[in-house]
């Protein structure tokens, strides 16, 4: 492929062929001078804070920022790239529980963010990004946290959804009281009974 003869090929009519470019693109893609890809910073936090936490509770919404790099070989630079619109993130505890778009966010070139709700259960999670395209290098990226319970603290004491079976609770407990007092109370009177007779 990479011979003289193939590169300055002929077609039937006399013309050049692409092939002196296409071995030219090639050549650059595959020594890493062309197409390049690279993840500089990823960061995770709450809603409305700035610091990453090492645990989250269950059902937080977390913001999630990658930014992004493309590899300039005029320059020798690398520069923000902003032209990915397919790329995903998963949260993933052995299997993806939430998958998102991770789409790039407006007027800051390279980066890319997305805001989702941790799920409803606990375990060691992992925010991965792995994407993979014709043309490109590889972008992975992978960071594991935790997602917790709510402390004890974390919620009402007494839940709104709860109260038939507080009532349920309290109406057996009185229940078994008054019952336990008639019970009790019939038997004292059977004996002065008895003794009157």
């Amino acid at each position: 492929m990479f011979s003289d003869k193939f590169a300055s090929g002929k077609l039937a009519n006399g013309e050049k062929t692409g092939n002196k470019g296409a071995i030219r693109d090639i050549s650059k893609w595959a020594f890493q001078e062309s197409n390049v890809l690279r993840i500089d910073d990823v960061s995770h936090h709450l809603v409305g804070e700035t610091t990453p936490k090492e645990a989250y509770t269950t059902n937080d919404n977390v913001v999630y920022t990658m930014s992004i790099s493309r590899f300039v070989p005029a320059t020798s630079s690398w520069e923000p790239y902003s032209n990915i619109k397919d790329m995903q993130l998963e949260f993933t505890m052995l299997d993806p529980h939430v998958r998102t778009a991770l789409a790039p966010v407006p007027g800051k070139p390279g980066q890319y963010e997305v805001e989702f709700r941790a799920p409803d259960r606990h375990g060691v999670f992992k925010f991965i990004v792995d994407y993979r395209r014709r043309g490109w290098s590889s972008l992975y990226s992978a960071t594991t946290v935790a997602v917790v319970p709510p402390r004890h603290d974390g919620y009402p004491r007494f839940l709104s959804a709860a109260w038939p079976y507080y009532v349920g609770a309290i109406s057996t407990s009185v229940g078994f009281v008054l019952f336990s007092a008639l019970y009790l109370g019939g038997a004292a009177n059977d004996k002065t009974k008895k003794k009157r007779q």
